[in-house]
């Protein structure tokens, strides 16, 4: 998913933390200093971080389901137009510069593939809907009720989601392998398929946090051919998240261009074009910019 079809929540919540703190900050300096059980100016406390979480929410689930719609729209008429000939596939969205760079008929399973990618982000977000829900009925009730029974209630029921989740998630057969599987179907009208992709596991996350993080360790990589010439595209993992790089097998002179981000070389082994801090979809430039390079 895009994160430019987020600018509402996103804006809202680096905006909106700052406000909660200042509110609670002056909850506390008026209403619970001096006071040794502080109940009134705790539940405000939590009541002004429930309101905030909730609108963030809200505002998460209306973005994605605005870009959800407005990209399936999208691909479906780009492909229904039958992805006519670009000049400057930096002035189309990425489903017209998907659509465009079709080599077969768009068929119905590729363009219902590209929507489902979008069941994950609703998934985890109703997901982290219930674990605040959980963490909102338990916290406050510790505070409140001075009592650590809410916490040998809600504390099983919280863990329990969150390792659900996981599982859900990295498990086999969960989000990511499904992940691989509709990336498999949506590039079938490109001529690509998912040849190859990284190794996952739990690693902790450093010295001074603790915990573990799931990090994809390797490669994901597309390739197939493409107007008889071998074509593989290759994203980055964690370790180096934002990368991408294009390449065509086909002998051609040898050149070398750079730019802050993007480097292109050629010579008798083929055509590659390298990206960094890539966006999901720049890869899709770069191949019509690579295929332009060595039609012309």
């Amino acid at each position: 998913m895009s994160p430019r079809g987020f600018k509402r929540s996103s804006r809202f919540g680096l905006i909106g933390v700052v406000i909660v703190a200042a509110a609670a900050a002056v909850i506390g300096l008026t209403m619970g200093e001096g006071d040794a059980n502080p109940k009134l100016a705790m539940g405000l406390i939590f009541g002004v971080i429930a309101v905030f979480v909730v609108v963030l929410l809200l505002l998460q689930h209306s973005d994605l389901e605005r870009a959800a719609g407005g990209e399936a729209d999208a691909r479906t008429r780009a492909a229904g137009e039958g992805g006519p000939p670009l000049e400057d596939p930096t002035a189309v969205g990425e489903a017209e510069l998907w659509a465009a760079l079709a080599i077969v008929p768009i068929d119905a399973d590729a363009l219902r593939a590209q929507s489902e990618m979008w069941e994950v982000g609703r998934r985890s977000l109703k997901l982290g809907a219930v674990i605040f829900g959980l963490i909102l009925l338990t916290v406050p009730s510790i505070y409140l009720l001075e009592s650590f029974l809410p916490l040998l209630i809600g504390g099983p029921l919280i863990v329990i989601a969150a390792v659900y989740g996981a599982a859900r998630a990295v498990g086999p057969g969960g989000e990511i392998d499904q992940g691989y599987v509709r990336m498999d179907r949506a590039m079938k009208p490109l001529g690509l398929q998912v040849s190859g992709r990284p190794k996952g596991s739990f690693e902790p996350r450093g010295p001074t946090m603790p915990g573990f993080d799931y990090r994809l360790r390797g490669t994901t990589e597309l390739s197939g051919d493409r107007h008889g010439r071998r074509v593989a595209v290759r994203f980055g993992g964690h370790e180096d998240a934002g990368h991408s790089e294009v390449e065509i097998a086909a002998p051609c002179h040898a050149f070398e261009a750079k730019s802050k981000r993007v480097e292109v070389r050629s010579g008798p082994g083929g055509l590659v074009i390298s990206r960094r801090k890539a966006a999901p979809g720049d890869w899709l430039c770069d191949l019509w910019v690579a295929e332009r390079l060595l039609a012309d």
